[in-house]
């Protein structure tokens, strides 16, 4: 964890379990024994990149016991004699390595003259991905439903929501507006389900294939919901289940009121007298839910009179996949697999195509 996790915030509490046990060792000899753990890990920091910076901190630390005085103060074990000044010139040993790596680096030349013209912000010449660098720490931000959302189709009370791409989601915001006080929600259940799909219509009324991620209760004319999940949800697909209603005795039973003239309309087959339009039909896209005429929302383009619901979630890219169980999913991974290589390969030679192309201008500038 100190250097392999992803996330800043995880190492920082791996290094914190370690700084107790420098602090407060149970023996003498368990502080000098860790020392010469942490200082076994110097030569594979190169390897890690930025992501060494918390164990490198530790080490600060560690090699500041070396005083007399900040060894009685802070409780725990000096380094044994001799291997501080051993880690030391470990550390400036590497240092030296990587700047001679970087010096004699065959893109170094090019990267020198273009500093000298442009702000560089990366190592855009390489053609060898660097790992320890490539994994930038993606923070979870909070994004729209309709920003993140690749095809969604819709029940007379679900939201079936398929991801323009993987997602870890870490919870989430519900704004309700123009909410009308005959029927409101009082129950949502939000699903997830990581598996590809290639219509998400393939996953409805398939709940054994659904896991419920989280419950929220809505109270009577709340107007905003702030949610957060007790451990992050991997997600290709969501549901979103509008499961109960407030009962509301006090109020008059809702009227049926026709789309075209917005005059109400008696008739229990609802059609409206005044200019014969059926009242059933939802005002967006003309569709009758003929199972079910009282629907919360339309079974085909989602809406809701009774109110407008904006999701937003707060998610990070997430790359986790389910496992291959069928023929026809391994078919499609090789057929992704073939796609993603002829596309880098096609990038590999645009590079290649743009470094000779610089090489020649700096060469006659």
């Amino acid at each position: 964890f100190v250097l392999g996790a992803a996330h800043a915030a995880v190492r920082a509490e791996a290094v914190a379990v370690l700084r107790g046990l420098w602090a407060q060792p149970a023996d003498p000899a368990d502080g000098r024994l860790l020392f010469r753990a942490v200082a076994a890990q110097l030569p594979s920091l190169p390897l890690h990149g930025a992501a060494s910076r918390e164990l490198l901190g530790f080490v600060g630390d560690m090699l500041v016991a070396t005083e007399p005085a900040a060894t009685a103060a802070s409780g725990g074990g000096a380094p044994p004699t001799g291997i501080a000044e051993r880690v030391l010139d470990a550390l400036v040993a590497g240092l030296r390595e990587q700047t001679a790596l970087l010096a004699g680096h065959p893109n170094a030349p090019a990267y020198a003259s273009l500093g000298t013209l442009l702000e560089l912000d990366g190592l855009h010449l390489e053609r060898v991905p660097c790992l320890a660098a490539g994994r930038p720490e993606a923070r979870p931000a909070l994004v729209k439903l309709e920003a993140l959302r690749a095809e969604t189709k819709f029940s007379d009370s679900c939201q079936l929501i398929q991801l323009l791409a993987c997602q870890s989601v870490h919870g989430g915001q519900l704004r309700i507006v123009d909410a009308r006080r005959s029927v409101m929600v009082s129950t949502i259940r939000l699903y997830a389900n990581n598996q590809h799909v290639g219509d998400i219509g393939e996953l409805k009324n398939q709940w054994s294939r659904w896991k419920r991620v989280r419950t929220l209760t809505v109270a009577a004319g709340q107007a905003e919901v702030r949610f957060d999940l007790p451990v992050p949800v991997v997600a290709t697909n969501l549901l979103i289940e509008y499961a109960a209603f407030h009962e509301n005795p006090a109020s008059h039973p809702e009227k049926l009121q026709c789309p075209r003239c917005s005059r109400s309309v008696a008739d229990r087959h609802g059609i409206c007298k005044h200019c014969g339009d059926n009242a059933y039909q939802c005002r967006h896209c003309r569709n009758i839910n003929y199972e079910k005429l009282d629907a919360f929302l339309c079974n085909e383009c989602g809406f809701c009179k009774h109110a407008r619901f904006q999701w937003s979630f707060s998610v990070e890219p997430s790359f986790a996949v389910q496992p291959i169980s069928t023929e026809a999913e391994r078919g499609r991974l090789e057929a992704l697999i073939d796609a993603e290589l002829s596309a880098a390969e096609g990038w590999l030679a645009q590079l290649d195509a743009h470094q000779r192309a610089i090489g020649r201008l700096l060469a006659t500038s």
